[in-house]
């Protein structure tokens, strides 16, 4: 638990305040004590001091006889909780008195010598005693005692212990520590609330993750939480659609493996049966049985072709032999190679080379293997007595136009729908009755062999109808791209 996320997500809110609370609630009470509470007392104290003064400045007679000072003492004691010193002139205490006489709550307190030179001297001054807590401090306020002509006749000195605002100021500790307790409680439970909150979606990726099977697709995960949590869900979302989509497409590429290995495999196996049970062939069956084995050998070199590139493809080590290269004399040859075939099936094939088409630092070898794709596709989708026409020329104005070839059949067409998604890999329309064969890489390969020689590879635009069969649009470019084997 220590180690999970929405423990530690909780702690970090909490921990803050765990520290910045207690602080707080220290510092405001030690702002209550020293400039609140002692300030109110001392700024009381003082105003009563100068109401004993000025009480005591009328009364002359106690000053010449101490003895006669005691009934002014009771009356004050009864207006002022402080004790009361009063001294004359020369420094010397005539009476003390105090509050609560009787108790022994207030201590007896001795006179400030500092405090009555200032008072004899005509100012008033007040003064805090500390103490080891608040209950201990107190304040001594002294003021001057002034006769008519304004001259100093004595001095009065009040002094109080805090103990009592100590107490009334318990009360107000017990509230500060109580709300900074709630305080306290509340930002836990607010920050358990919010690593809830945040957790809750990294959670159901989790159980979406370990739950990801690949014979059906995912369910994507509810993209909510604060944005990055979004993001990944979003992230997650895509990755398990790919992976499902990867899977899938490993699946068809093994089934294809199968079905392309086992048909000319079958066809070479029933050859050689045939050759072993009959010794008494003649040489005209021996020889197209021969060929037959050939023709077979060549779609499985094919095979091994497309899979060798496309493990190549996956690894990005893709190597180009780059070359000066005659492109209309590739296209020709090409097309020679493949006439026997297309003818096989009643097909037409038609080569149109333009004159003068410029040398293209190209791979011969992968260019070919582009071409071958795309005429063993129109010879897959072209239905016998169609047409295959194989074009090649510069389009454009200037000398660095791209050269464009163009394989177009007159099969059943590619649907619009399809058309963004029929060079990937594995891809397999599912509705198309074009597509039906293979492995579903070769187109991919194409095009990302045209890219490494830094052209394009497209199927050109059309009504979807399927009467003007399909058009593929190779371009290359004249500078061509260099590329270290």
């Amino acid at each position: 638990m220590l180690s999970s996320l929405r423990f530690r997500l909780a702690l970090s809110h909490f921990i803050p305040i765990l520290v910045l609370v207690p602080l707080f609630s220290l510092a405001l009470i030690y702002l209550l004590e020293t400039r609140v509470a002692l300030v109110n007392v001392a700024n009381e104290m003082a105003v009563q001091a100068q109401l004993v003064a000025r009480l005591t400045q009328s009364n002359w007679q106690a000053w010449k006889d101490p003895s006669q000072s005691q009934p002014l003492m009771t009356r004050l004691q009864v207006l002022v909780p402080a004790q009361i010193y009063v001294v004359d002139s020369q420094g010397r205490l005539l009476v003390a008195s105090g509050v609560a006489a009787t108790t022994q709550d207030v201590p007896v307190l001795s006179l400030n010598e500092e405090l009555l030179r200032k008072a004899l001297a005509g100012h008033a001054s007040q003064q805090v005693r500390s103490g080891a807590s608040f209950q201990a401090n107190g304040v001594d306020v002294v003021v001057p005692v002034l006769n008519d002509r304004q001259e100093v006749v004595g001095a009065i000195q009040l002094s109080q212990g805090l103990g009592q605002t100590g107490s009334r100021l318990t009360l107000v500790r017990w509230l500060v520590w109580a709300t900074a307790g709630i305080g306290m409680l509340l930002a836990g439970l607010l920050g358990f609330l919010l690593s809830r909150s945040l957790n809750r979606p990294l959670e159901q990726l989790t159980t979406a993750a370990r739950s990801i099977r690949f014979d059906q697709k995912p369910a994507p995960v509810a993209e909510s939480g604060p944005g990055e949590v979004r993001l990944l869900a979003h992230t997650f979302n895509g990755m398990a659609e790919r992976l499902y989509e990867l899977e899938q497409g490993r699946r068809r590429l093994l089934r294809s493996i199968v079905h392309e290995l086992g048909r000319p495999l079958g066809a070479i196996k029933a050859a050689a049966h045939v050759l072993g049970q009959n010794n008494s062939s003649s040489g005209e069956v021996v020889a197209e049985l021969a060929e037959g084995i050939d023709e077979q050998v060549d779609q499985l070199r094919l095979l091994l072709d497309d899979l060798t590139l496309l493990a190549q493809s996956e690894m990005q080590e893709l190597a180009l032999d780059m070359k000066q290269t005659d492109v209309g004399s590739l296209v020709q040859s090409e097309c020679h190679r493949n006439e026997g075939k297309l003818r096989a099936k009643e097909i037409t094939l038609s080569c149109q080379i333009a004159a003068g088409l410029p040398h293209l630092l190209v791979d011969p070898v992968r260019i070919s293997q582009i071409l071958g794709n795309l005429l063993d596709n129109a010879y897959k989708y072209t239905p016998t007595g169609g047409r295959v026409v194989v074009s090649a020329a510069q389009e454009g104005g200037g000398d660095d136009a791209p050269v464009v070839v163009r394989v177009r059949d007159t099969g059943p067409g590619i649907d619009p729908a399809d058309r963004k998604n029929i060079f990937q890999f594995f891809y397999r329309a599912p509705n198309q009755t074009r597509i039906q064969e293979g492995m579903g890489i070769g187109l991919a390969l194409a095009r990302r062999l045209a890219e490494a020689h830094g052209g394009t590879l497209t199927v050109a635009e059309g009504d979807g109808s399927g009467a003007e069969g399909a058009e593929f649009v190779l371009r290359l470019p004249v500078g061509g791209v260099k590329r270290e084997r």
